[in-house]
């Protein structure tokens, strides 16, 4: 998960929320266009269509904050994103224009240039959103300014105040958590298998959740071995996908692939498996926040192997005993590397009497 998709549509859904029906001209397209933009780079994709729905809607979003009849600081963050987003028009209008042949031929560098204005604008909007600690506070300022019947207002303005308190919190903790280097390996990232077939593998898929949602204890660890092609990824990812949805077991997942740089290889599996178990636990989280944050530049320096150590192992060994398991899900560990799979085996295998038997 990104900080545009943690971090930044939630602030803005706030900020959208706080301004609506408040009478300023103009203020409630501004914001509808800047959350829609923060939606469109979230889910975008590198084709044709994608870049022409942005142009189109960077056209819009400039031309109403150009238009907006508001004043103070407010102004002046809008007026300096548009400022900067018009600065990217031509760069996608040059991205949309080229045709099949050409984006084809050097697909590579088209989607690394397509990366970089996604980063650059989410940038951009990150810096509008909190640059200088803005929020409502600031936004009820603007408000105070041109309405007289704030009064109405003030408990519905309190509580989104709190609000963004609390999302100022959550940035604080994205700050930190970005220290770590992650990959988007987990059960339904981009490129993972596709599930079974419904009606497919149905004794298998069954005895694998019954195994893995047991009592604690009974069984610490489930492998599914077979000849390549088998079958053993599809039936991985049915079956994480039954423990995040239906049983909410699943505390962390890493799908490797020889296909993917970045899930060919073991060196990011501590640090993605560490965020995902912070998403899925508070406790860890916590734990993982006062580690990165007297330690952090050293560990993600360190060799893979004390990263698992560290960031991982020992983590899950300061958490209480939970009467529901937690399960993780590691697929094609024979597709990291030569031999990388049965090294890191042996370091789990090292390590389970310091993990917390529901696990």
């Amino acid at each position: 998960m990104t900080i545009l998709d943690s971090v930044i549509v939630p602030t803005l859904t706030i900020a959208k929320a706080s301004v609506t029906g408040i009478g300023i001209p103009g203020i409630e397209p501004a914001f509808n266009g800047v959350l829609e933009l923060a939606q469109m780079l979230s889910t975008m994709e590198a084709n044709k269509e994608d870049l022409l729905d942005l142009k189109k809607n960077l056209g819009s979003l400039t031309t109403t904050i150009d238009n907006l009849d508001a004043g103070g600081e407010l102004k002046q963050r809008l007026t300096t994103l548009s400022s900067e987003l018009k600065a990217m028009v031509p760069e996608c209008t040059t991205l949309a224009e080229k045709d099949s042949f050409q984006r084809f031929f050097k697909s590579k560098s088209y989607k690394q240039r397509i990366q970089d204005m996604k980063n650059t604008m989410e940038s951009h909007l990150y810096k509008f959103t909190f640059y200088g600690n803005i929020s409502i506070e600031k936004i009820v300022q603007d408000i105070a300014s041109n309405i007289q019947v704030i009064d109405r207002k003030v408990d519905s303005v309190n509580t989104q105040v709190q609000g963004i308190a609390r999302q100022t919190d959550s940035v604080n903790t994205r700050e930190i958590l970005a220290s770590l280097k992650c990959v988007a390996a987990h059960y339904n990232a981009a490129n993972t298998p596709e599930k079974c077939m419904e009606g497919t593998r149905v004794d298998i898929i069954r005895h694998l959740v019954s195994c893995l949602t047991s009592t604690p204890d009974s069984i610490r660890v489930v492998m599914l071995s077979g000849v390549a092609g088998s079958g053993k990824s599809t039936i991985a990812k049915t079956v994480a996908t039954i423990l995040a949805k239906e049983q909410k077991t699943l505390a962390a997942s890493f799908f490797f692939s020889r296909d993917h740089t970045d899930r060919e290889k073991i060196d990011h599996l501590a640090t993605t498996l560490a965020m995902q178990l912070a998403e899925y636990s508070p406790g860890f989280r916590t734990h993982l926040m006062k580690l990165l944050e007297t330690d952090g530049t050293s560990i993600c320096k360190e060799q893979p192997r004390l990263q698992f150590q560290k960031l991982v192992v020992e983590l899950l060994g300061k958490l209480p005993p939970c009467s529901q398991p937690w399960v993780i899900c590691l697929d094609a560990l024979d597709e990291c590397g030569k031999d990388r799979g049965q090294i890191f085996l042996r370091w789990l295998s090292d390590s389970m009497d310091q993990i917390p038997a529901h696990i």
